[in-house]
């Protein structure tokens, strides 16, 4: 694929990751599930060219927090981040269990960002239980979630393929 066609989809696909984060803050919270999506377009155009990628999160990241810092902040630490490590890792392997285990790590990072340092509630409760614990949650938690996160980015690149003779 030519540079054109990569930064022209790299545009659109930012443009996409954009939309899906920003459903809740300009309609309402009920589409708060539709912001899982957005790390979709991010992990296309990592699977695609590395750095096209990066620079995609980051610049969709930017956008995001022009319009909310909240979003934004969630953007670049979970649908981002596991949009990106797994389109990323996929570029390099088609082993999945790498594949899965070094995006639960970027993942349970951010979780643990979120909850130690920003100090809000991953799950939206402060769970009683000791720091070594709560992180060997996030890493359990961050491991089926990737695996799950991957089961959707495979289902919405096969539609993508059979509708648009899309090779991502």
């Amino acid at each position: 694929m030519s540079n054109t066609k990569l930064i022209v989809l790299g545009a659109f696909l930012i443009c996409l990751s954009v939309l899906f984060q920003l459903l809740p803050v300009v309609f309402s919270e009920a589409f708060v599930l539709a912001t899982i999506f957005s790390g979709v377009p991010i992990y296309i155009i990592a699977k695609l060219k590395v750095k096209l990628g990066v620079t995609a999160y980051l610049v969709s990241a930017i956008i995001i927090m022009l319009v909310s810092l909240h979003e934004g902040i969630f953007f670049l630490l979970t649908n981002g981040a596991i949009g990106l490590s797994l389109g990323i890792c996929h570029n390099r392997t088609n082993k999945k269990l790498i594949i899965y285990s070094i995006s639960a790590i970027v993942l349970a990072s951010a979780l643990c960002i979120i909850n130690f340092i920003i100090g809000i509630p991953v799950f939206g409760f402060k769970l009683p239980l000791s720091n070594f614990i709560e992180i060997g949650f996030f890493l359990m938690f961050s491991f089926l979630y990737s695996i799950f996160y991957f089961f959707i980015i495979s289902l919405s690149v096969k539609l993508l393929n059979k509708r648009c003779k899309f090779k991502a």
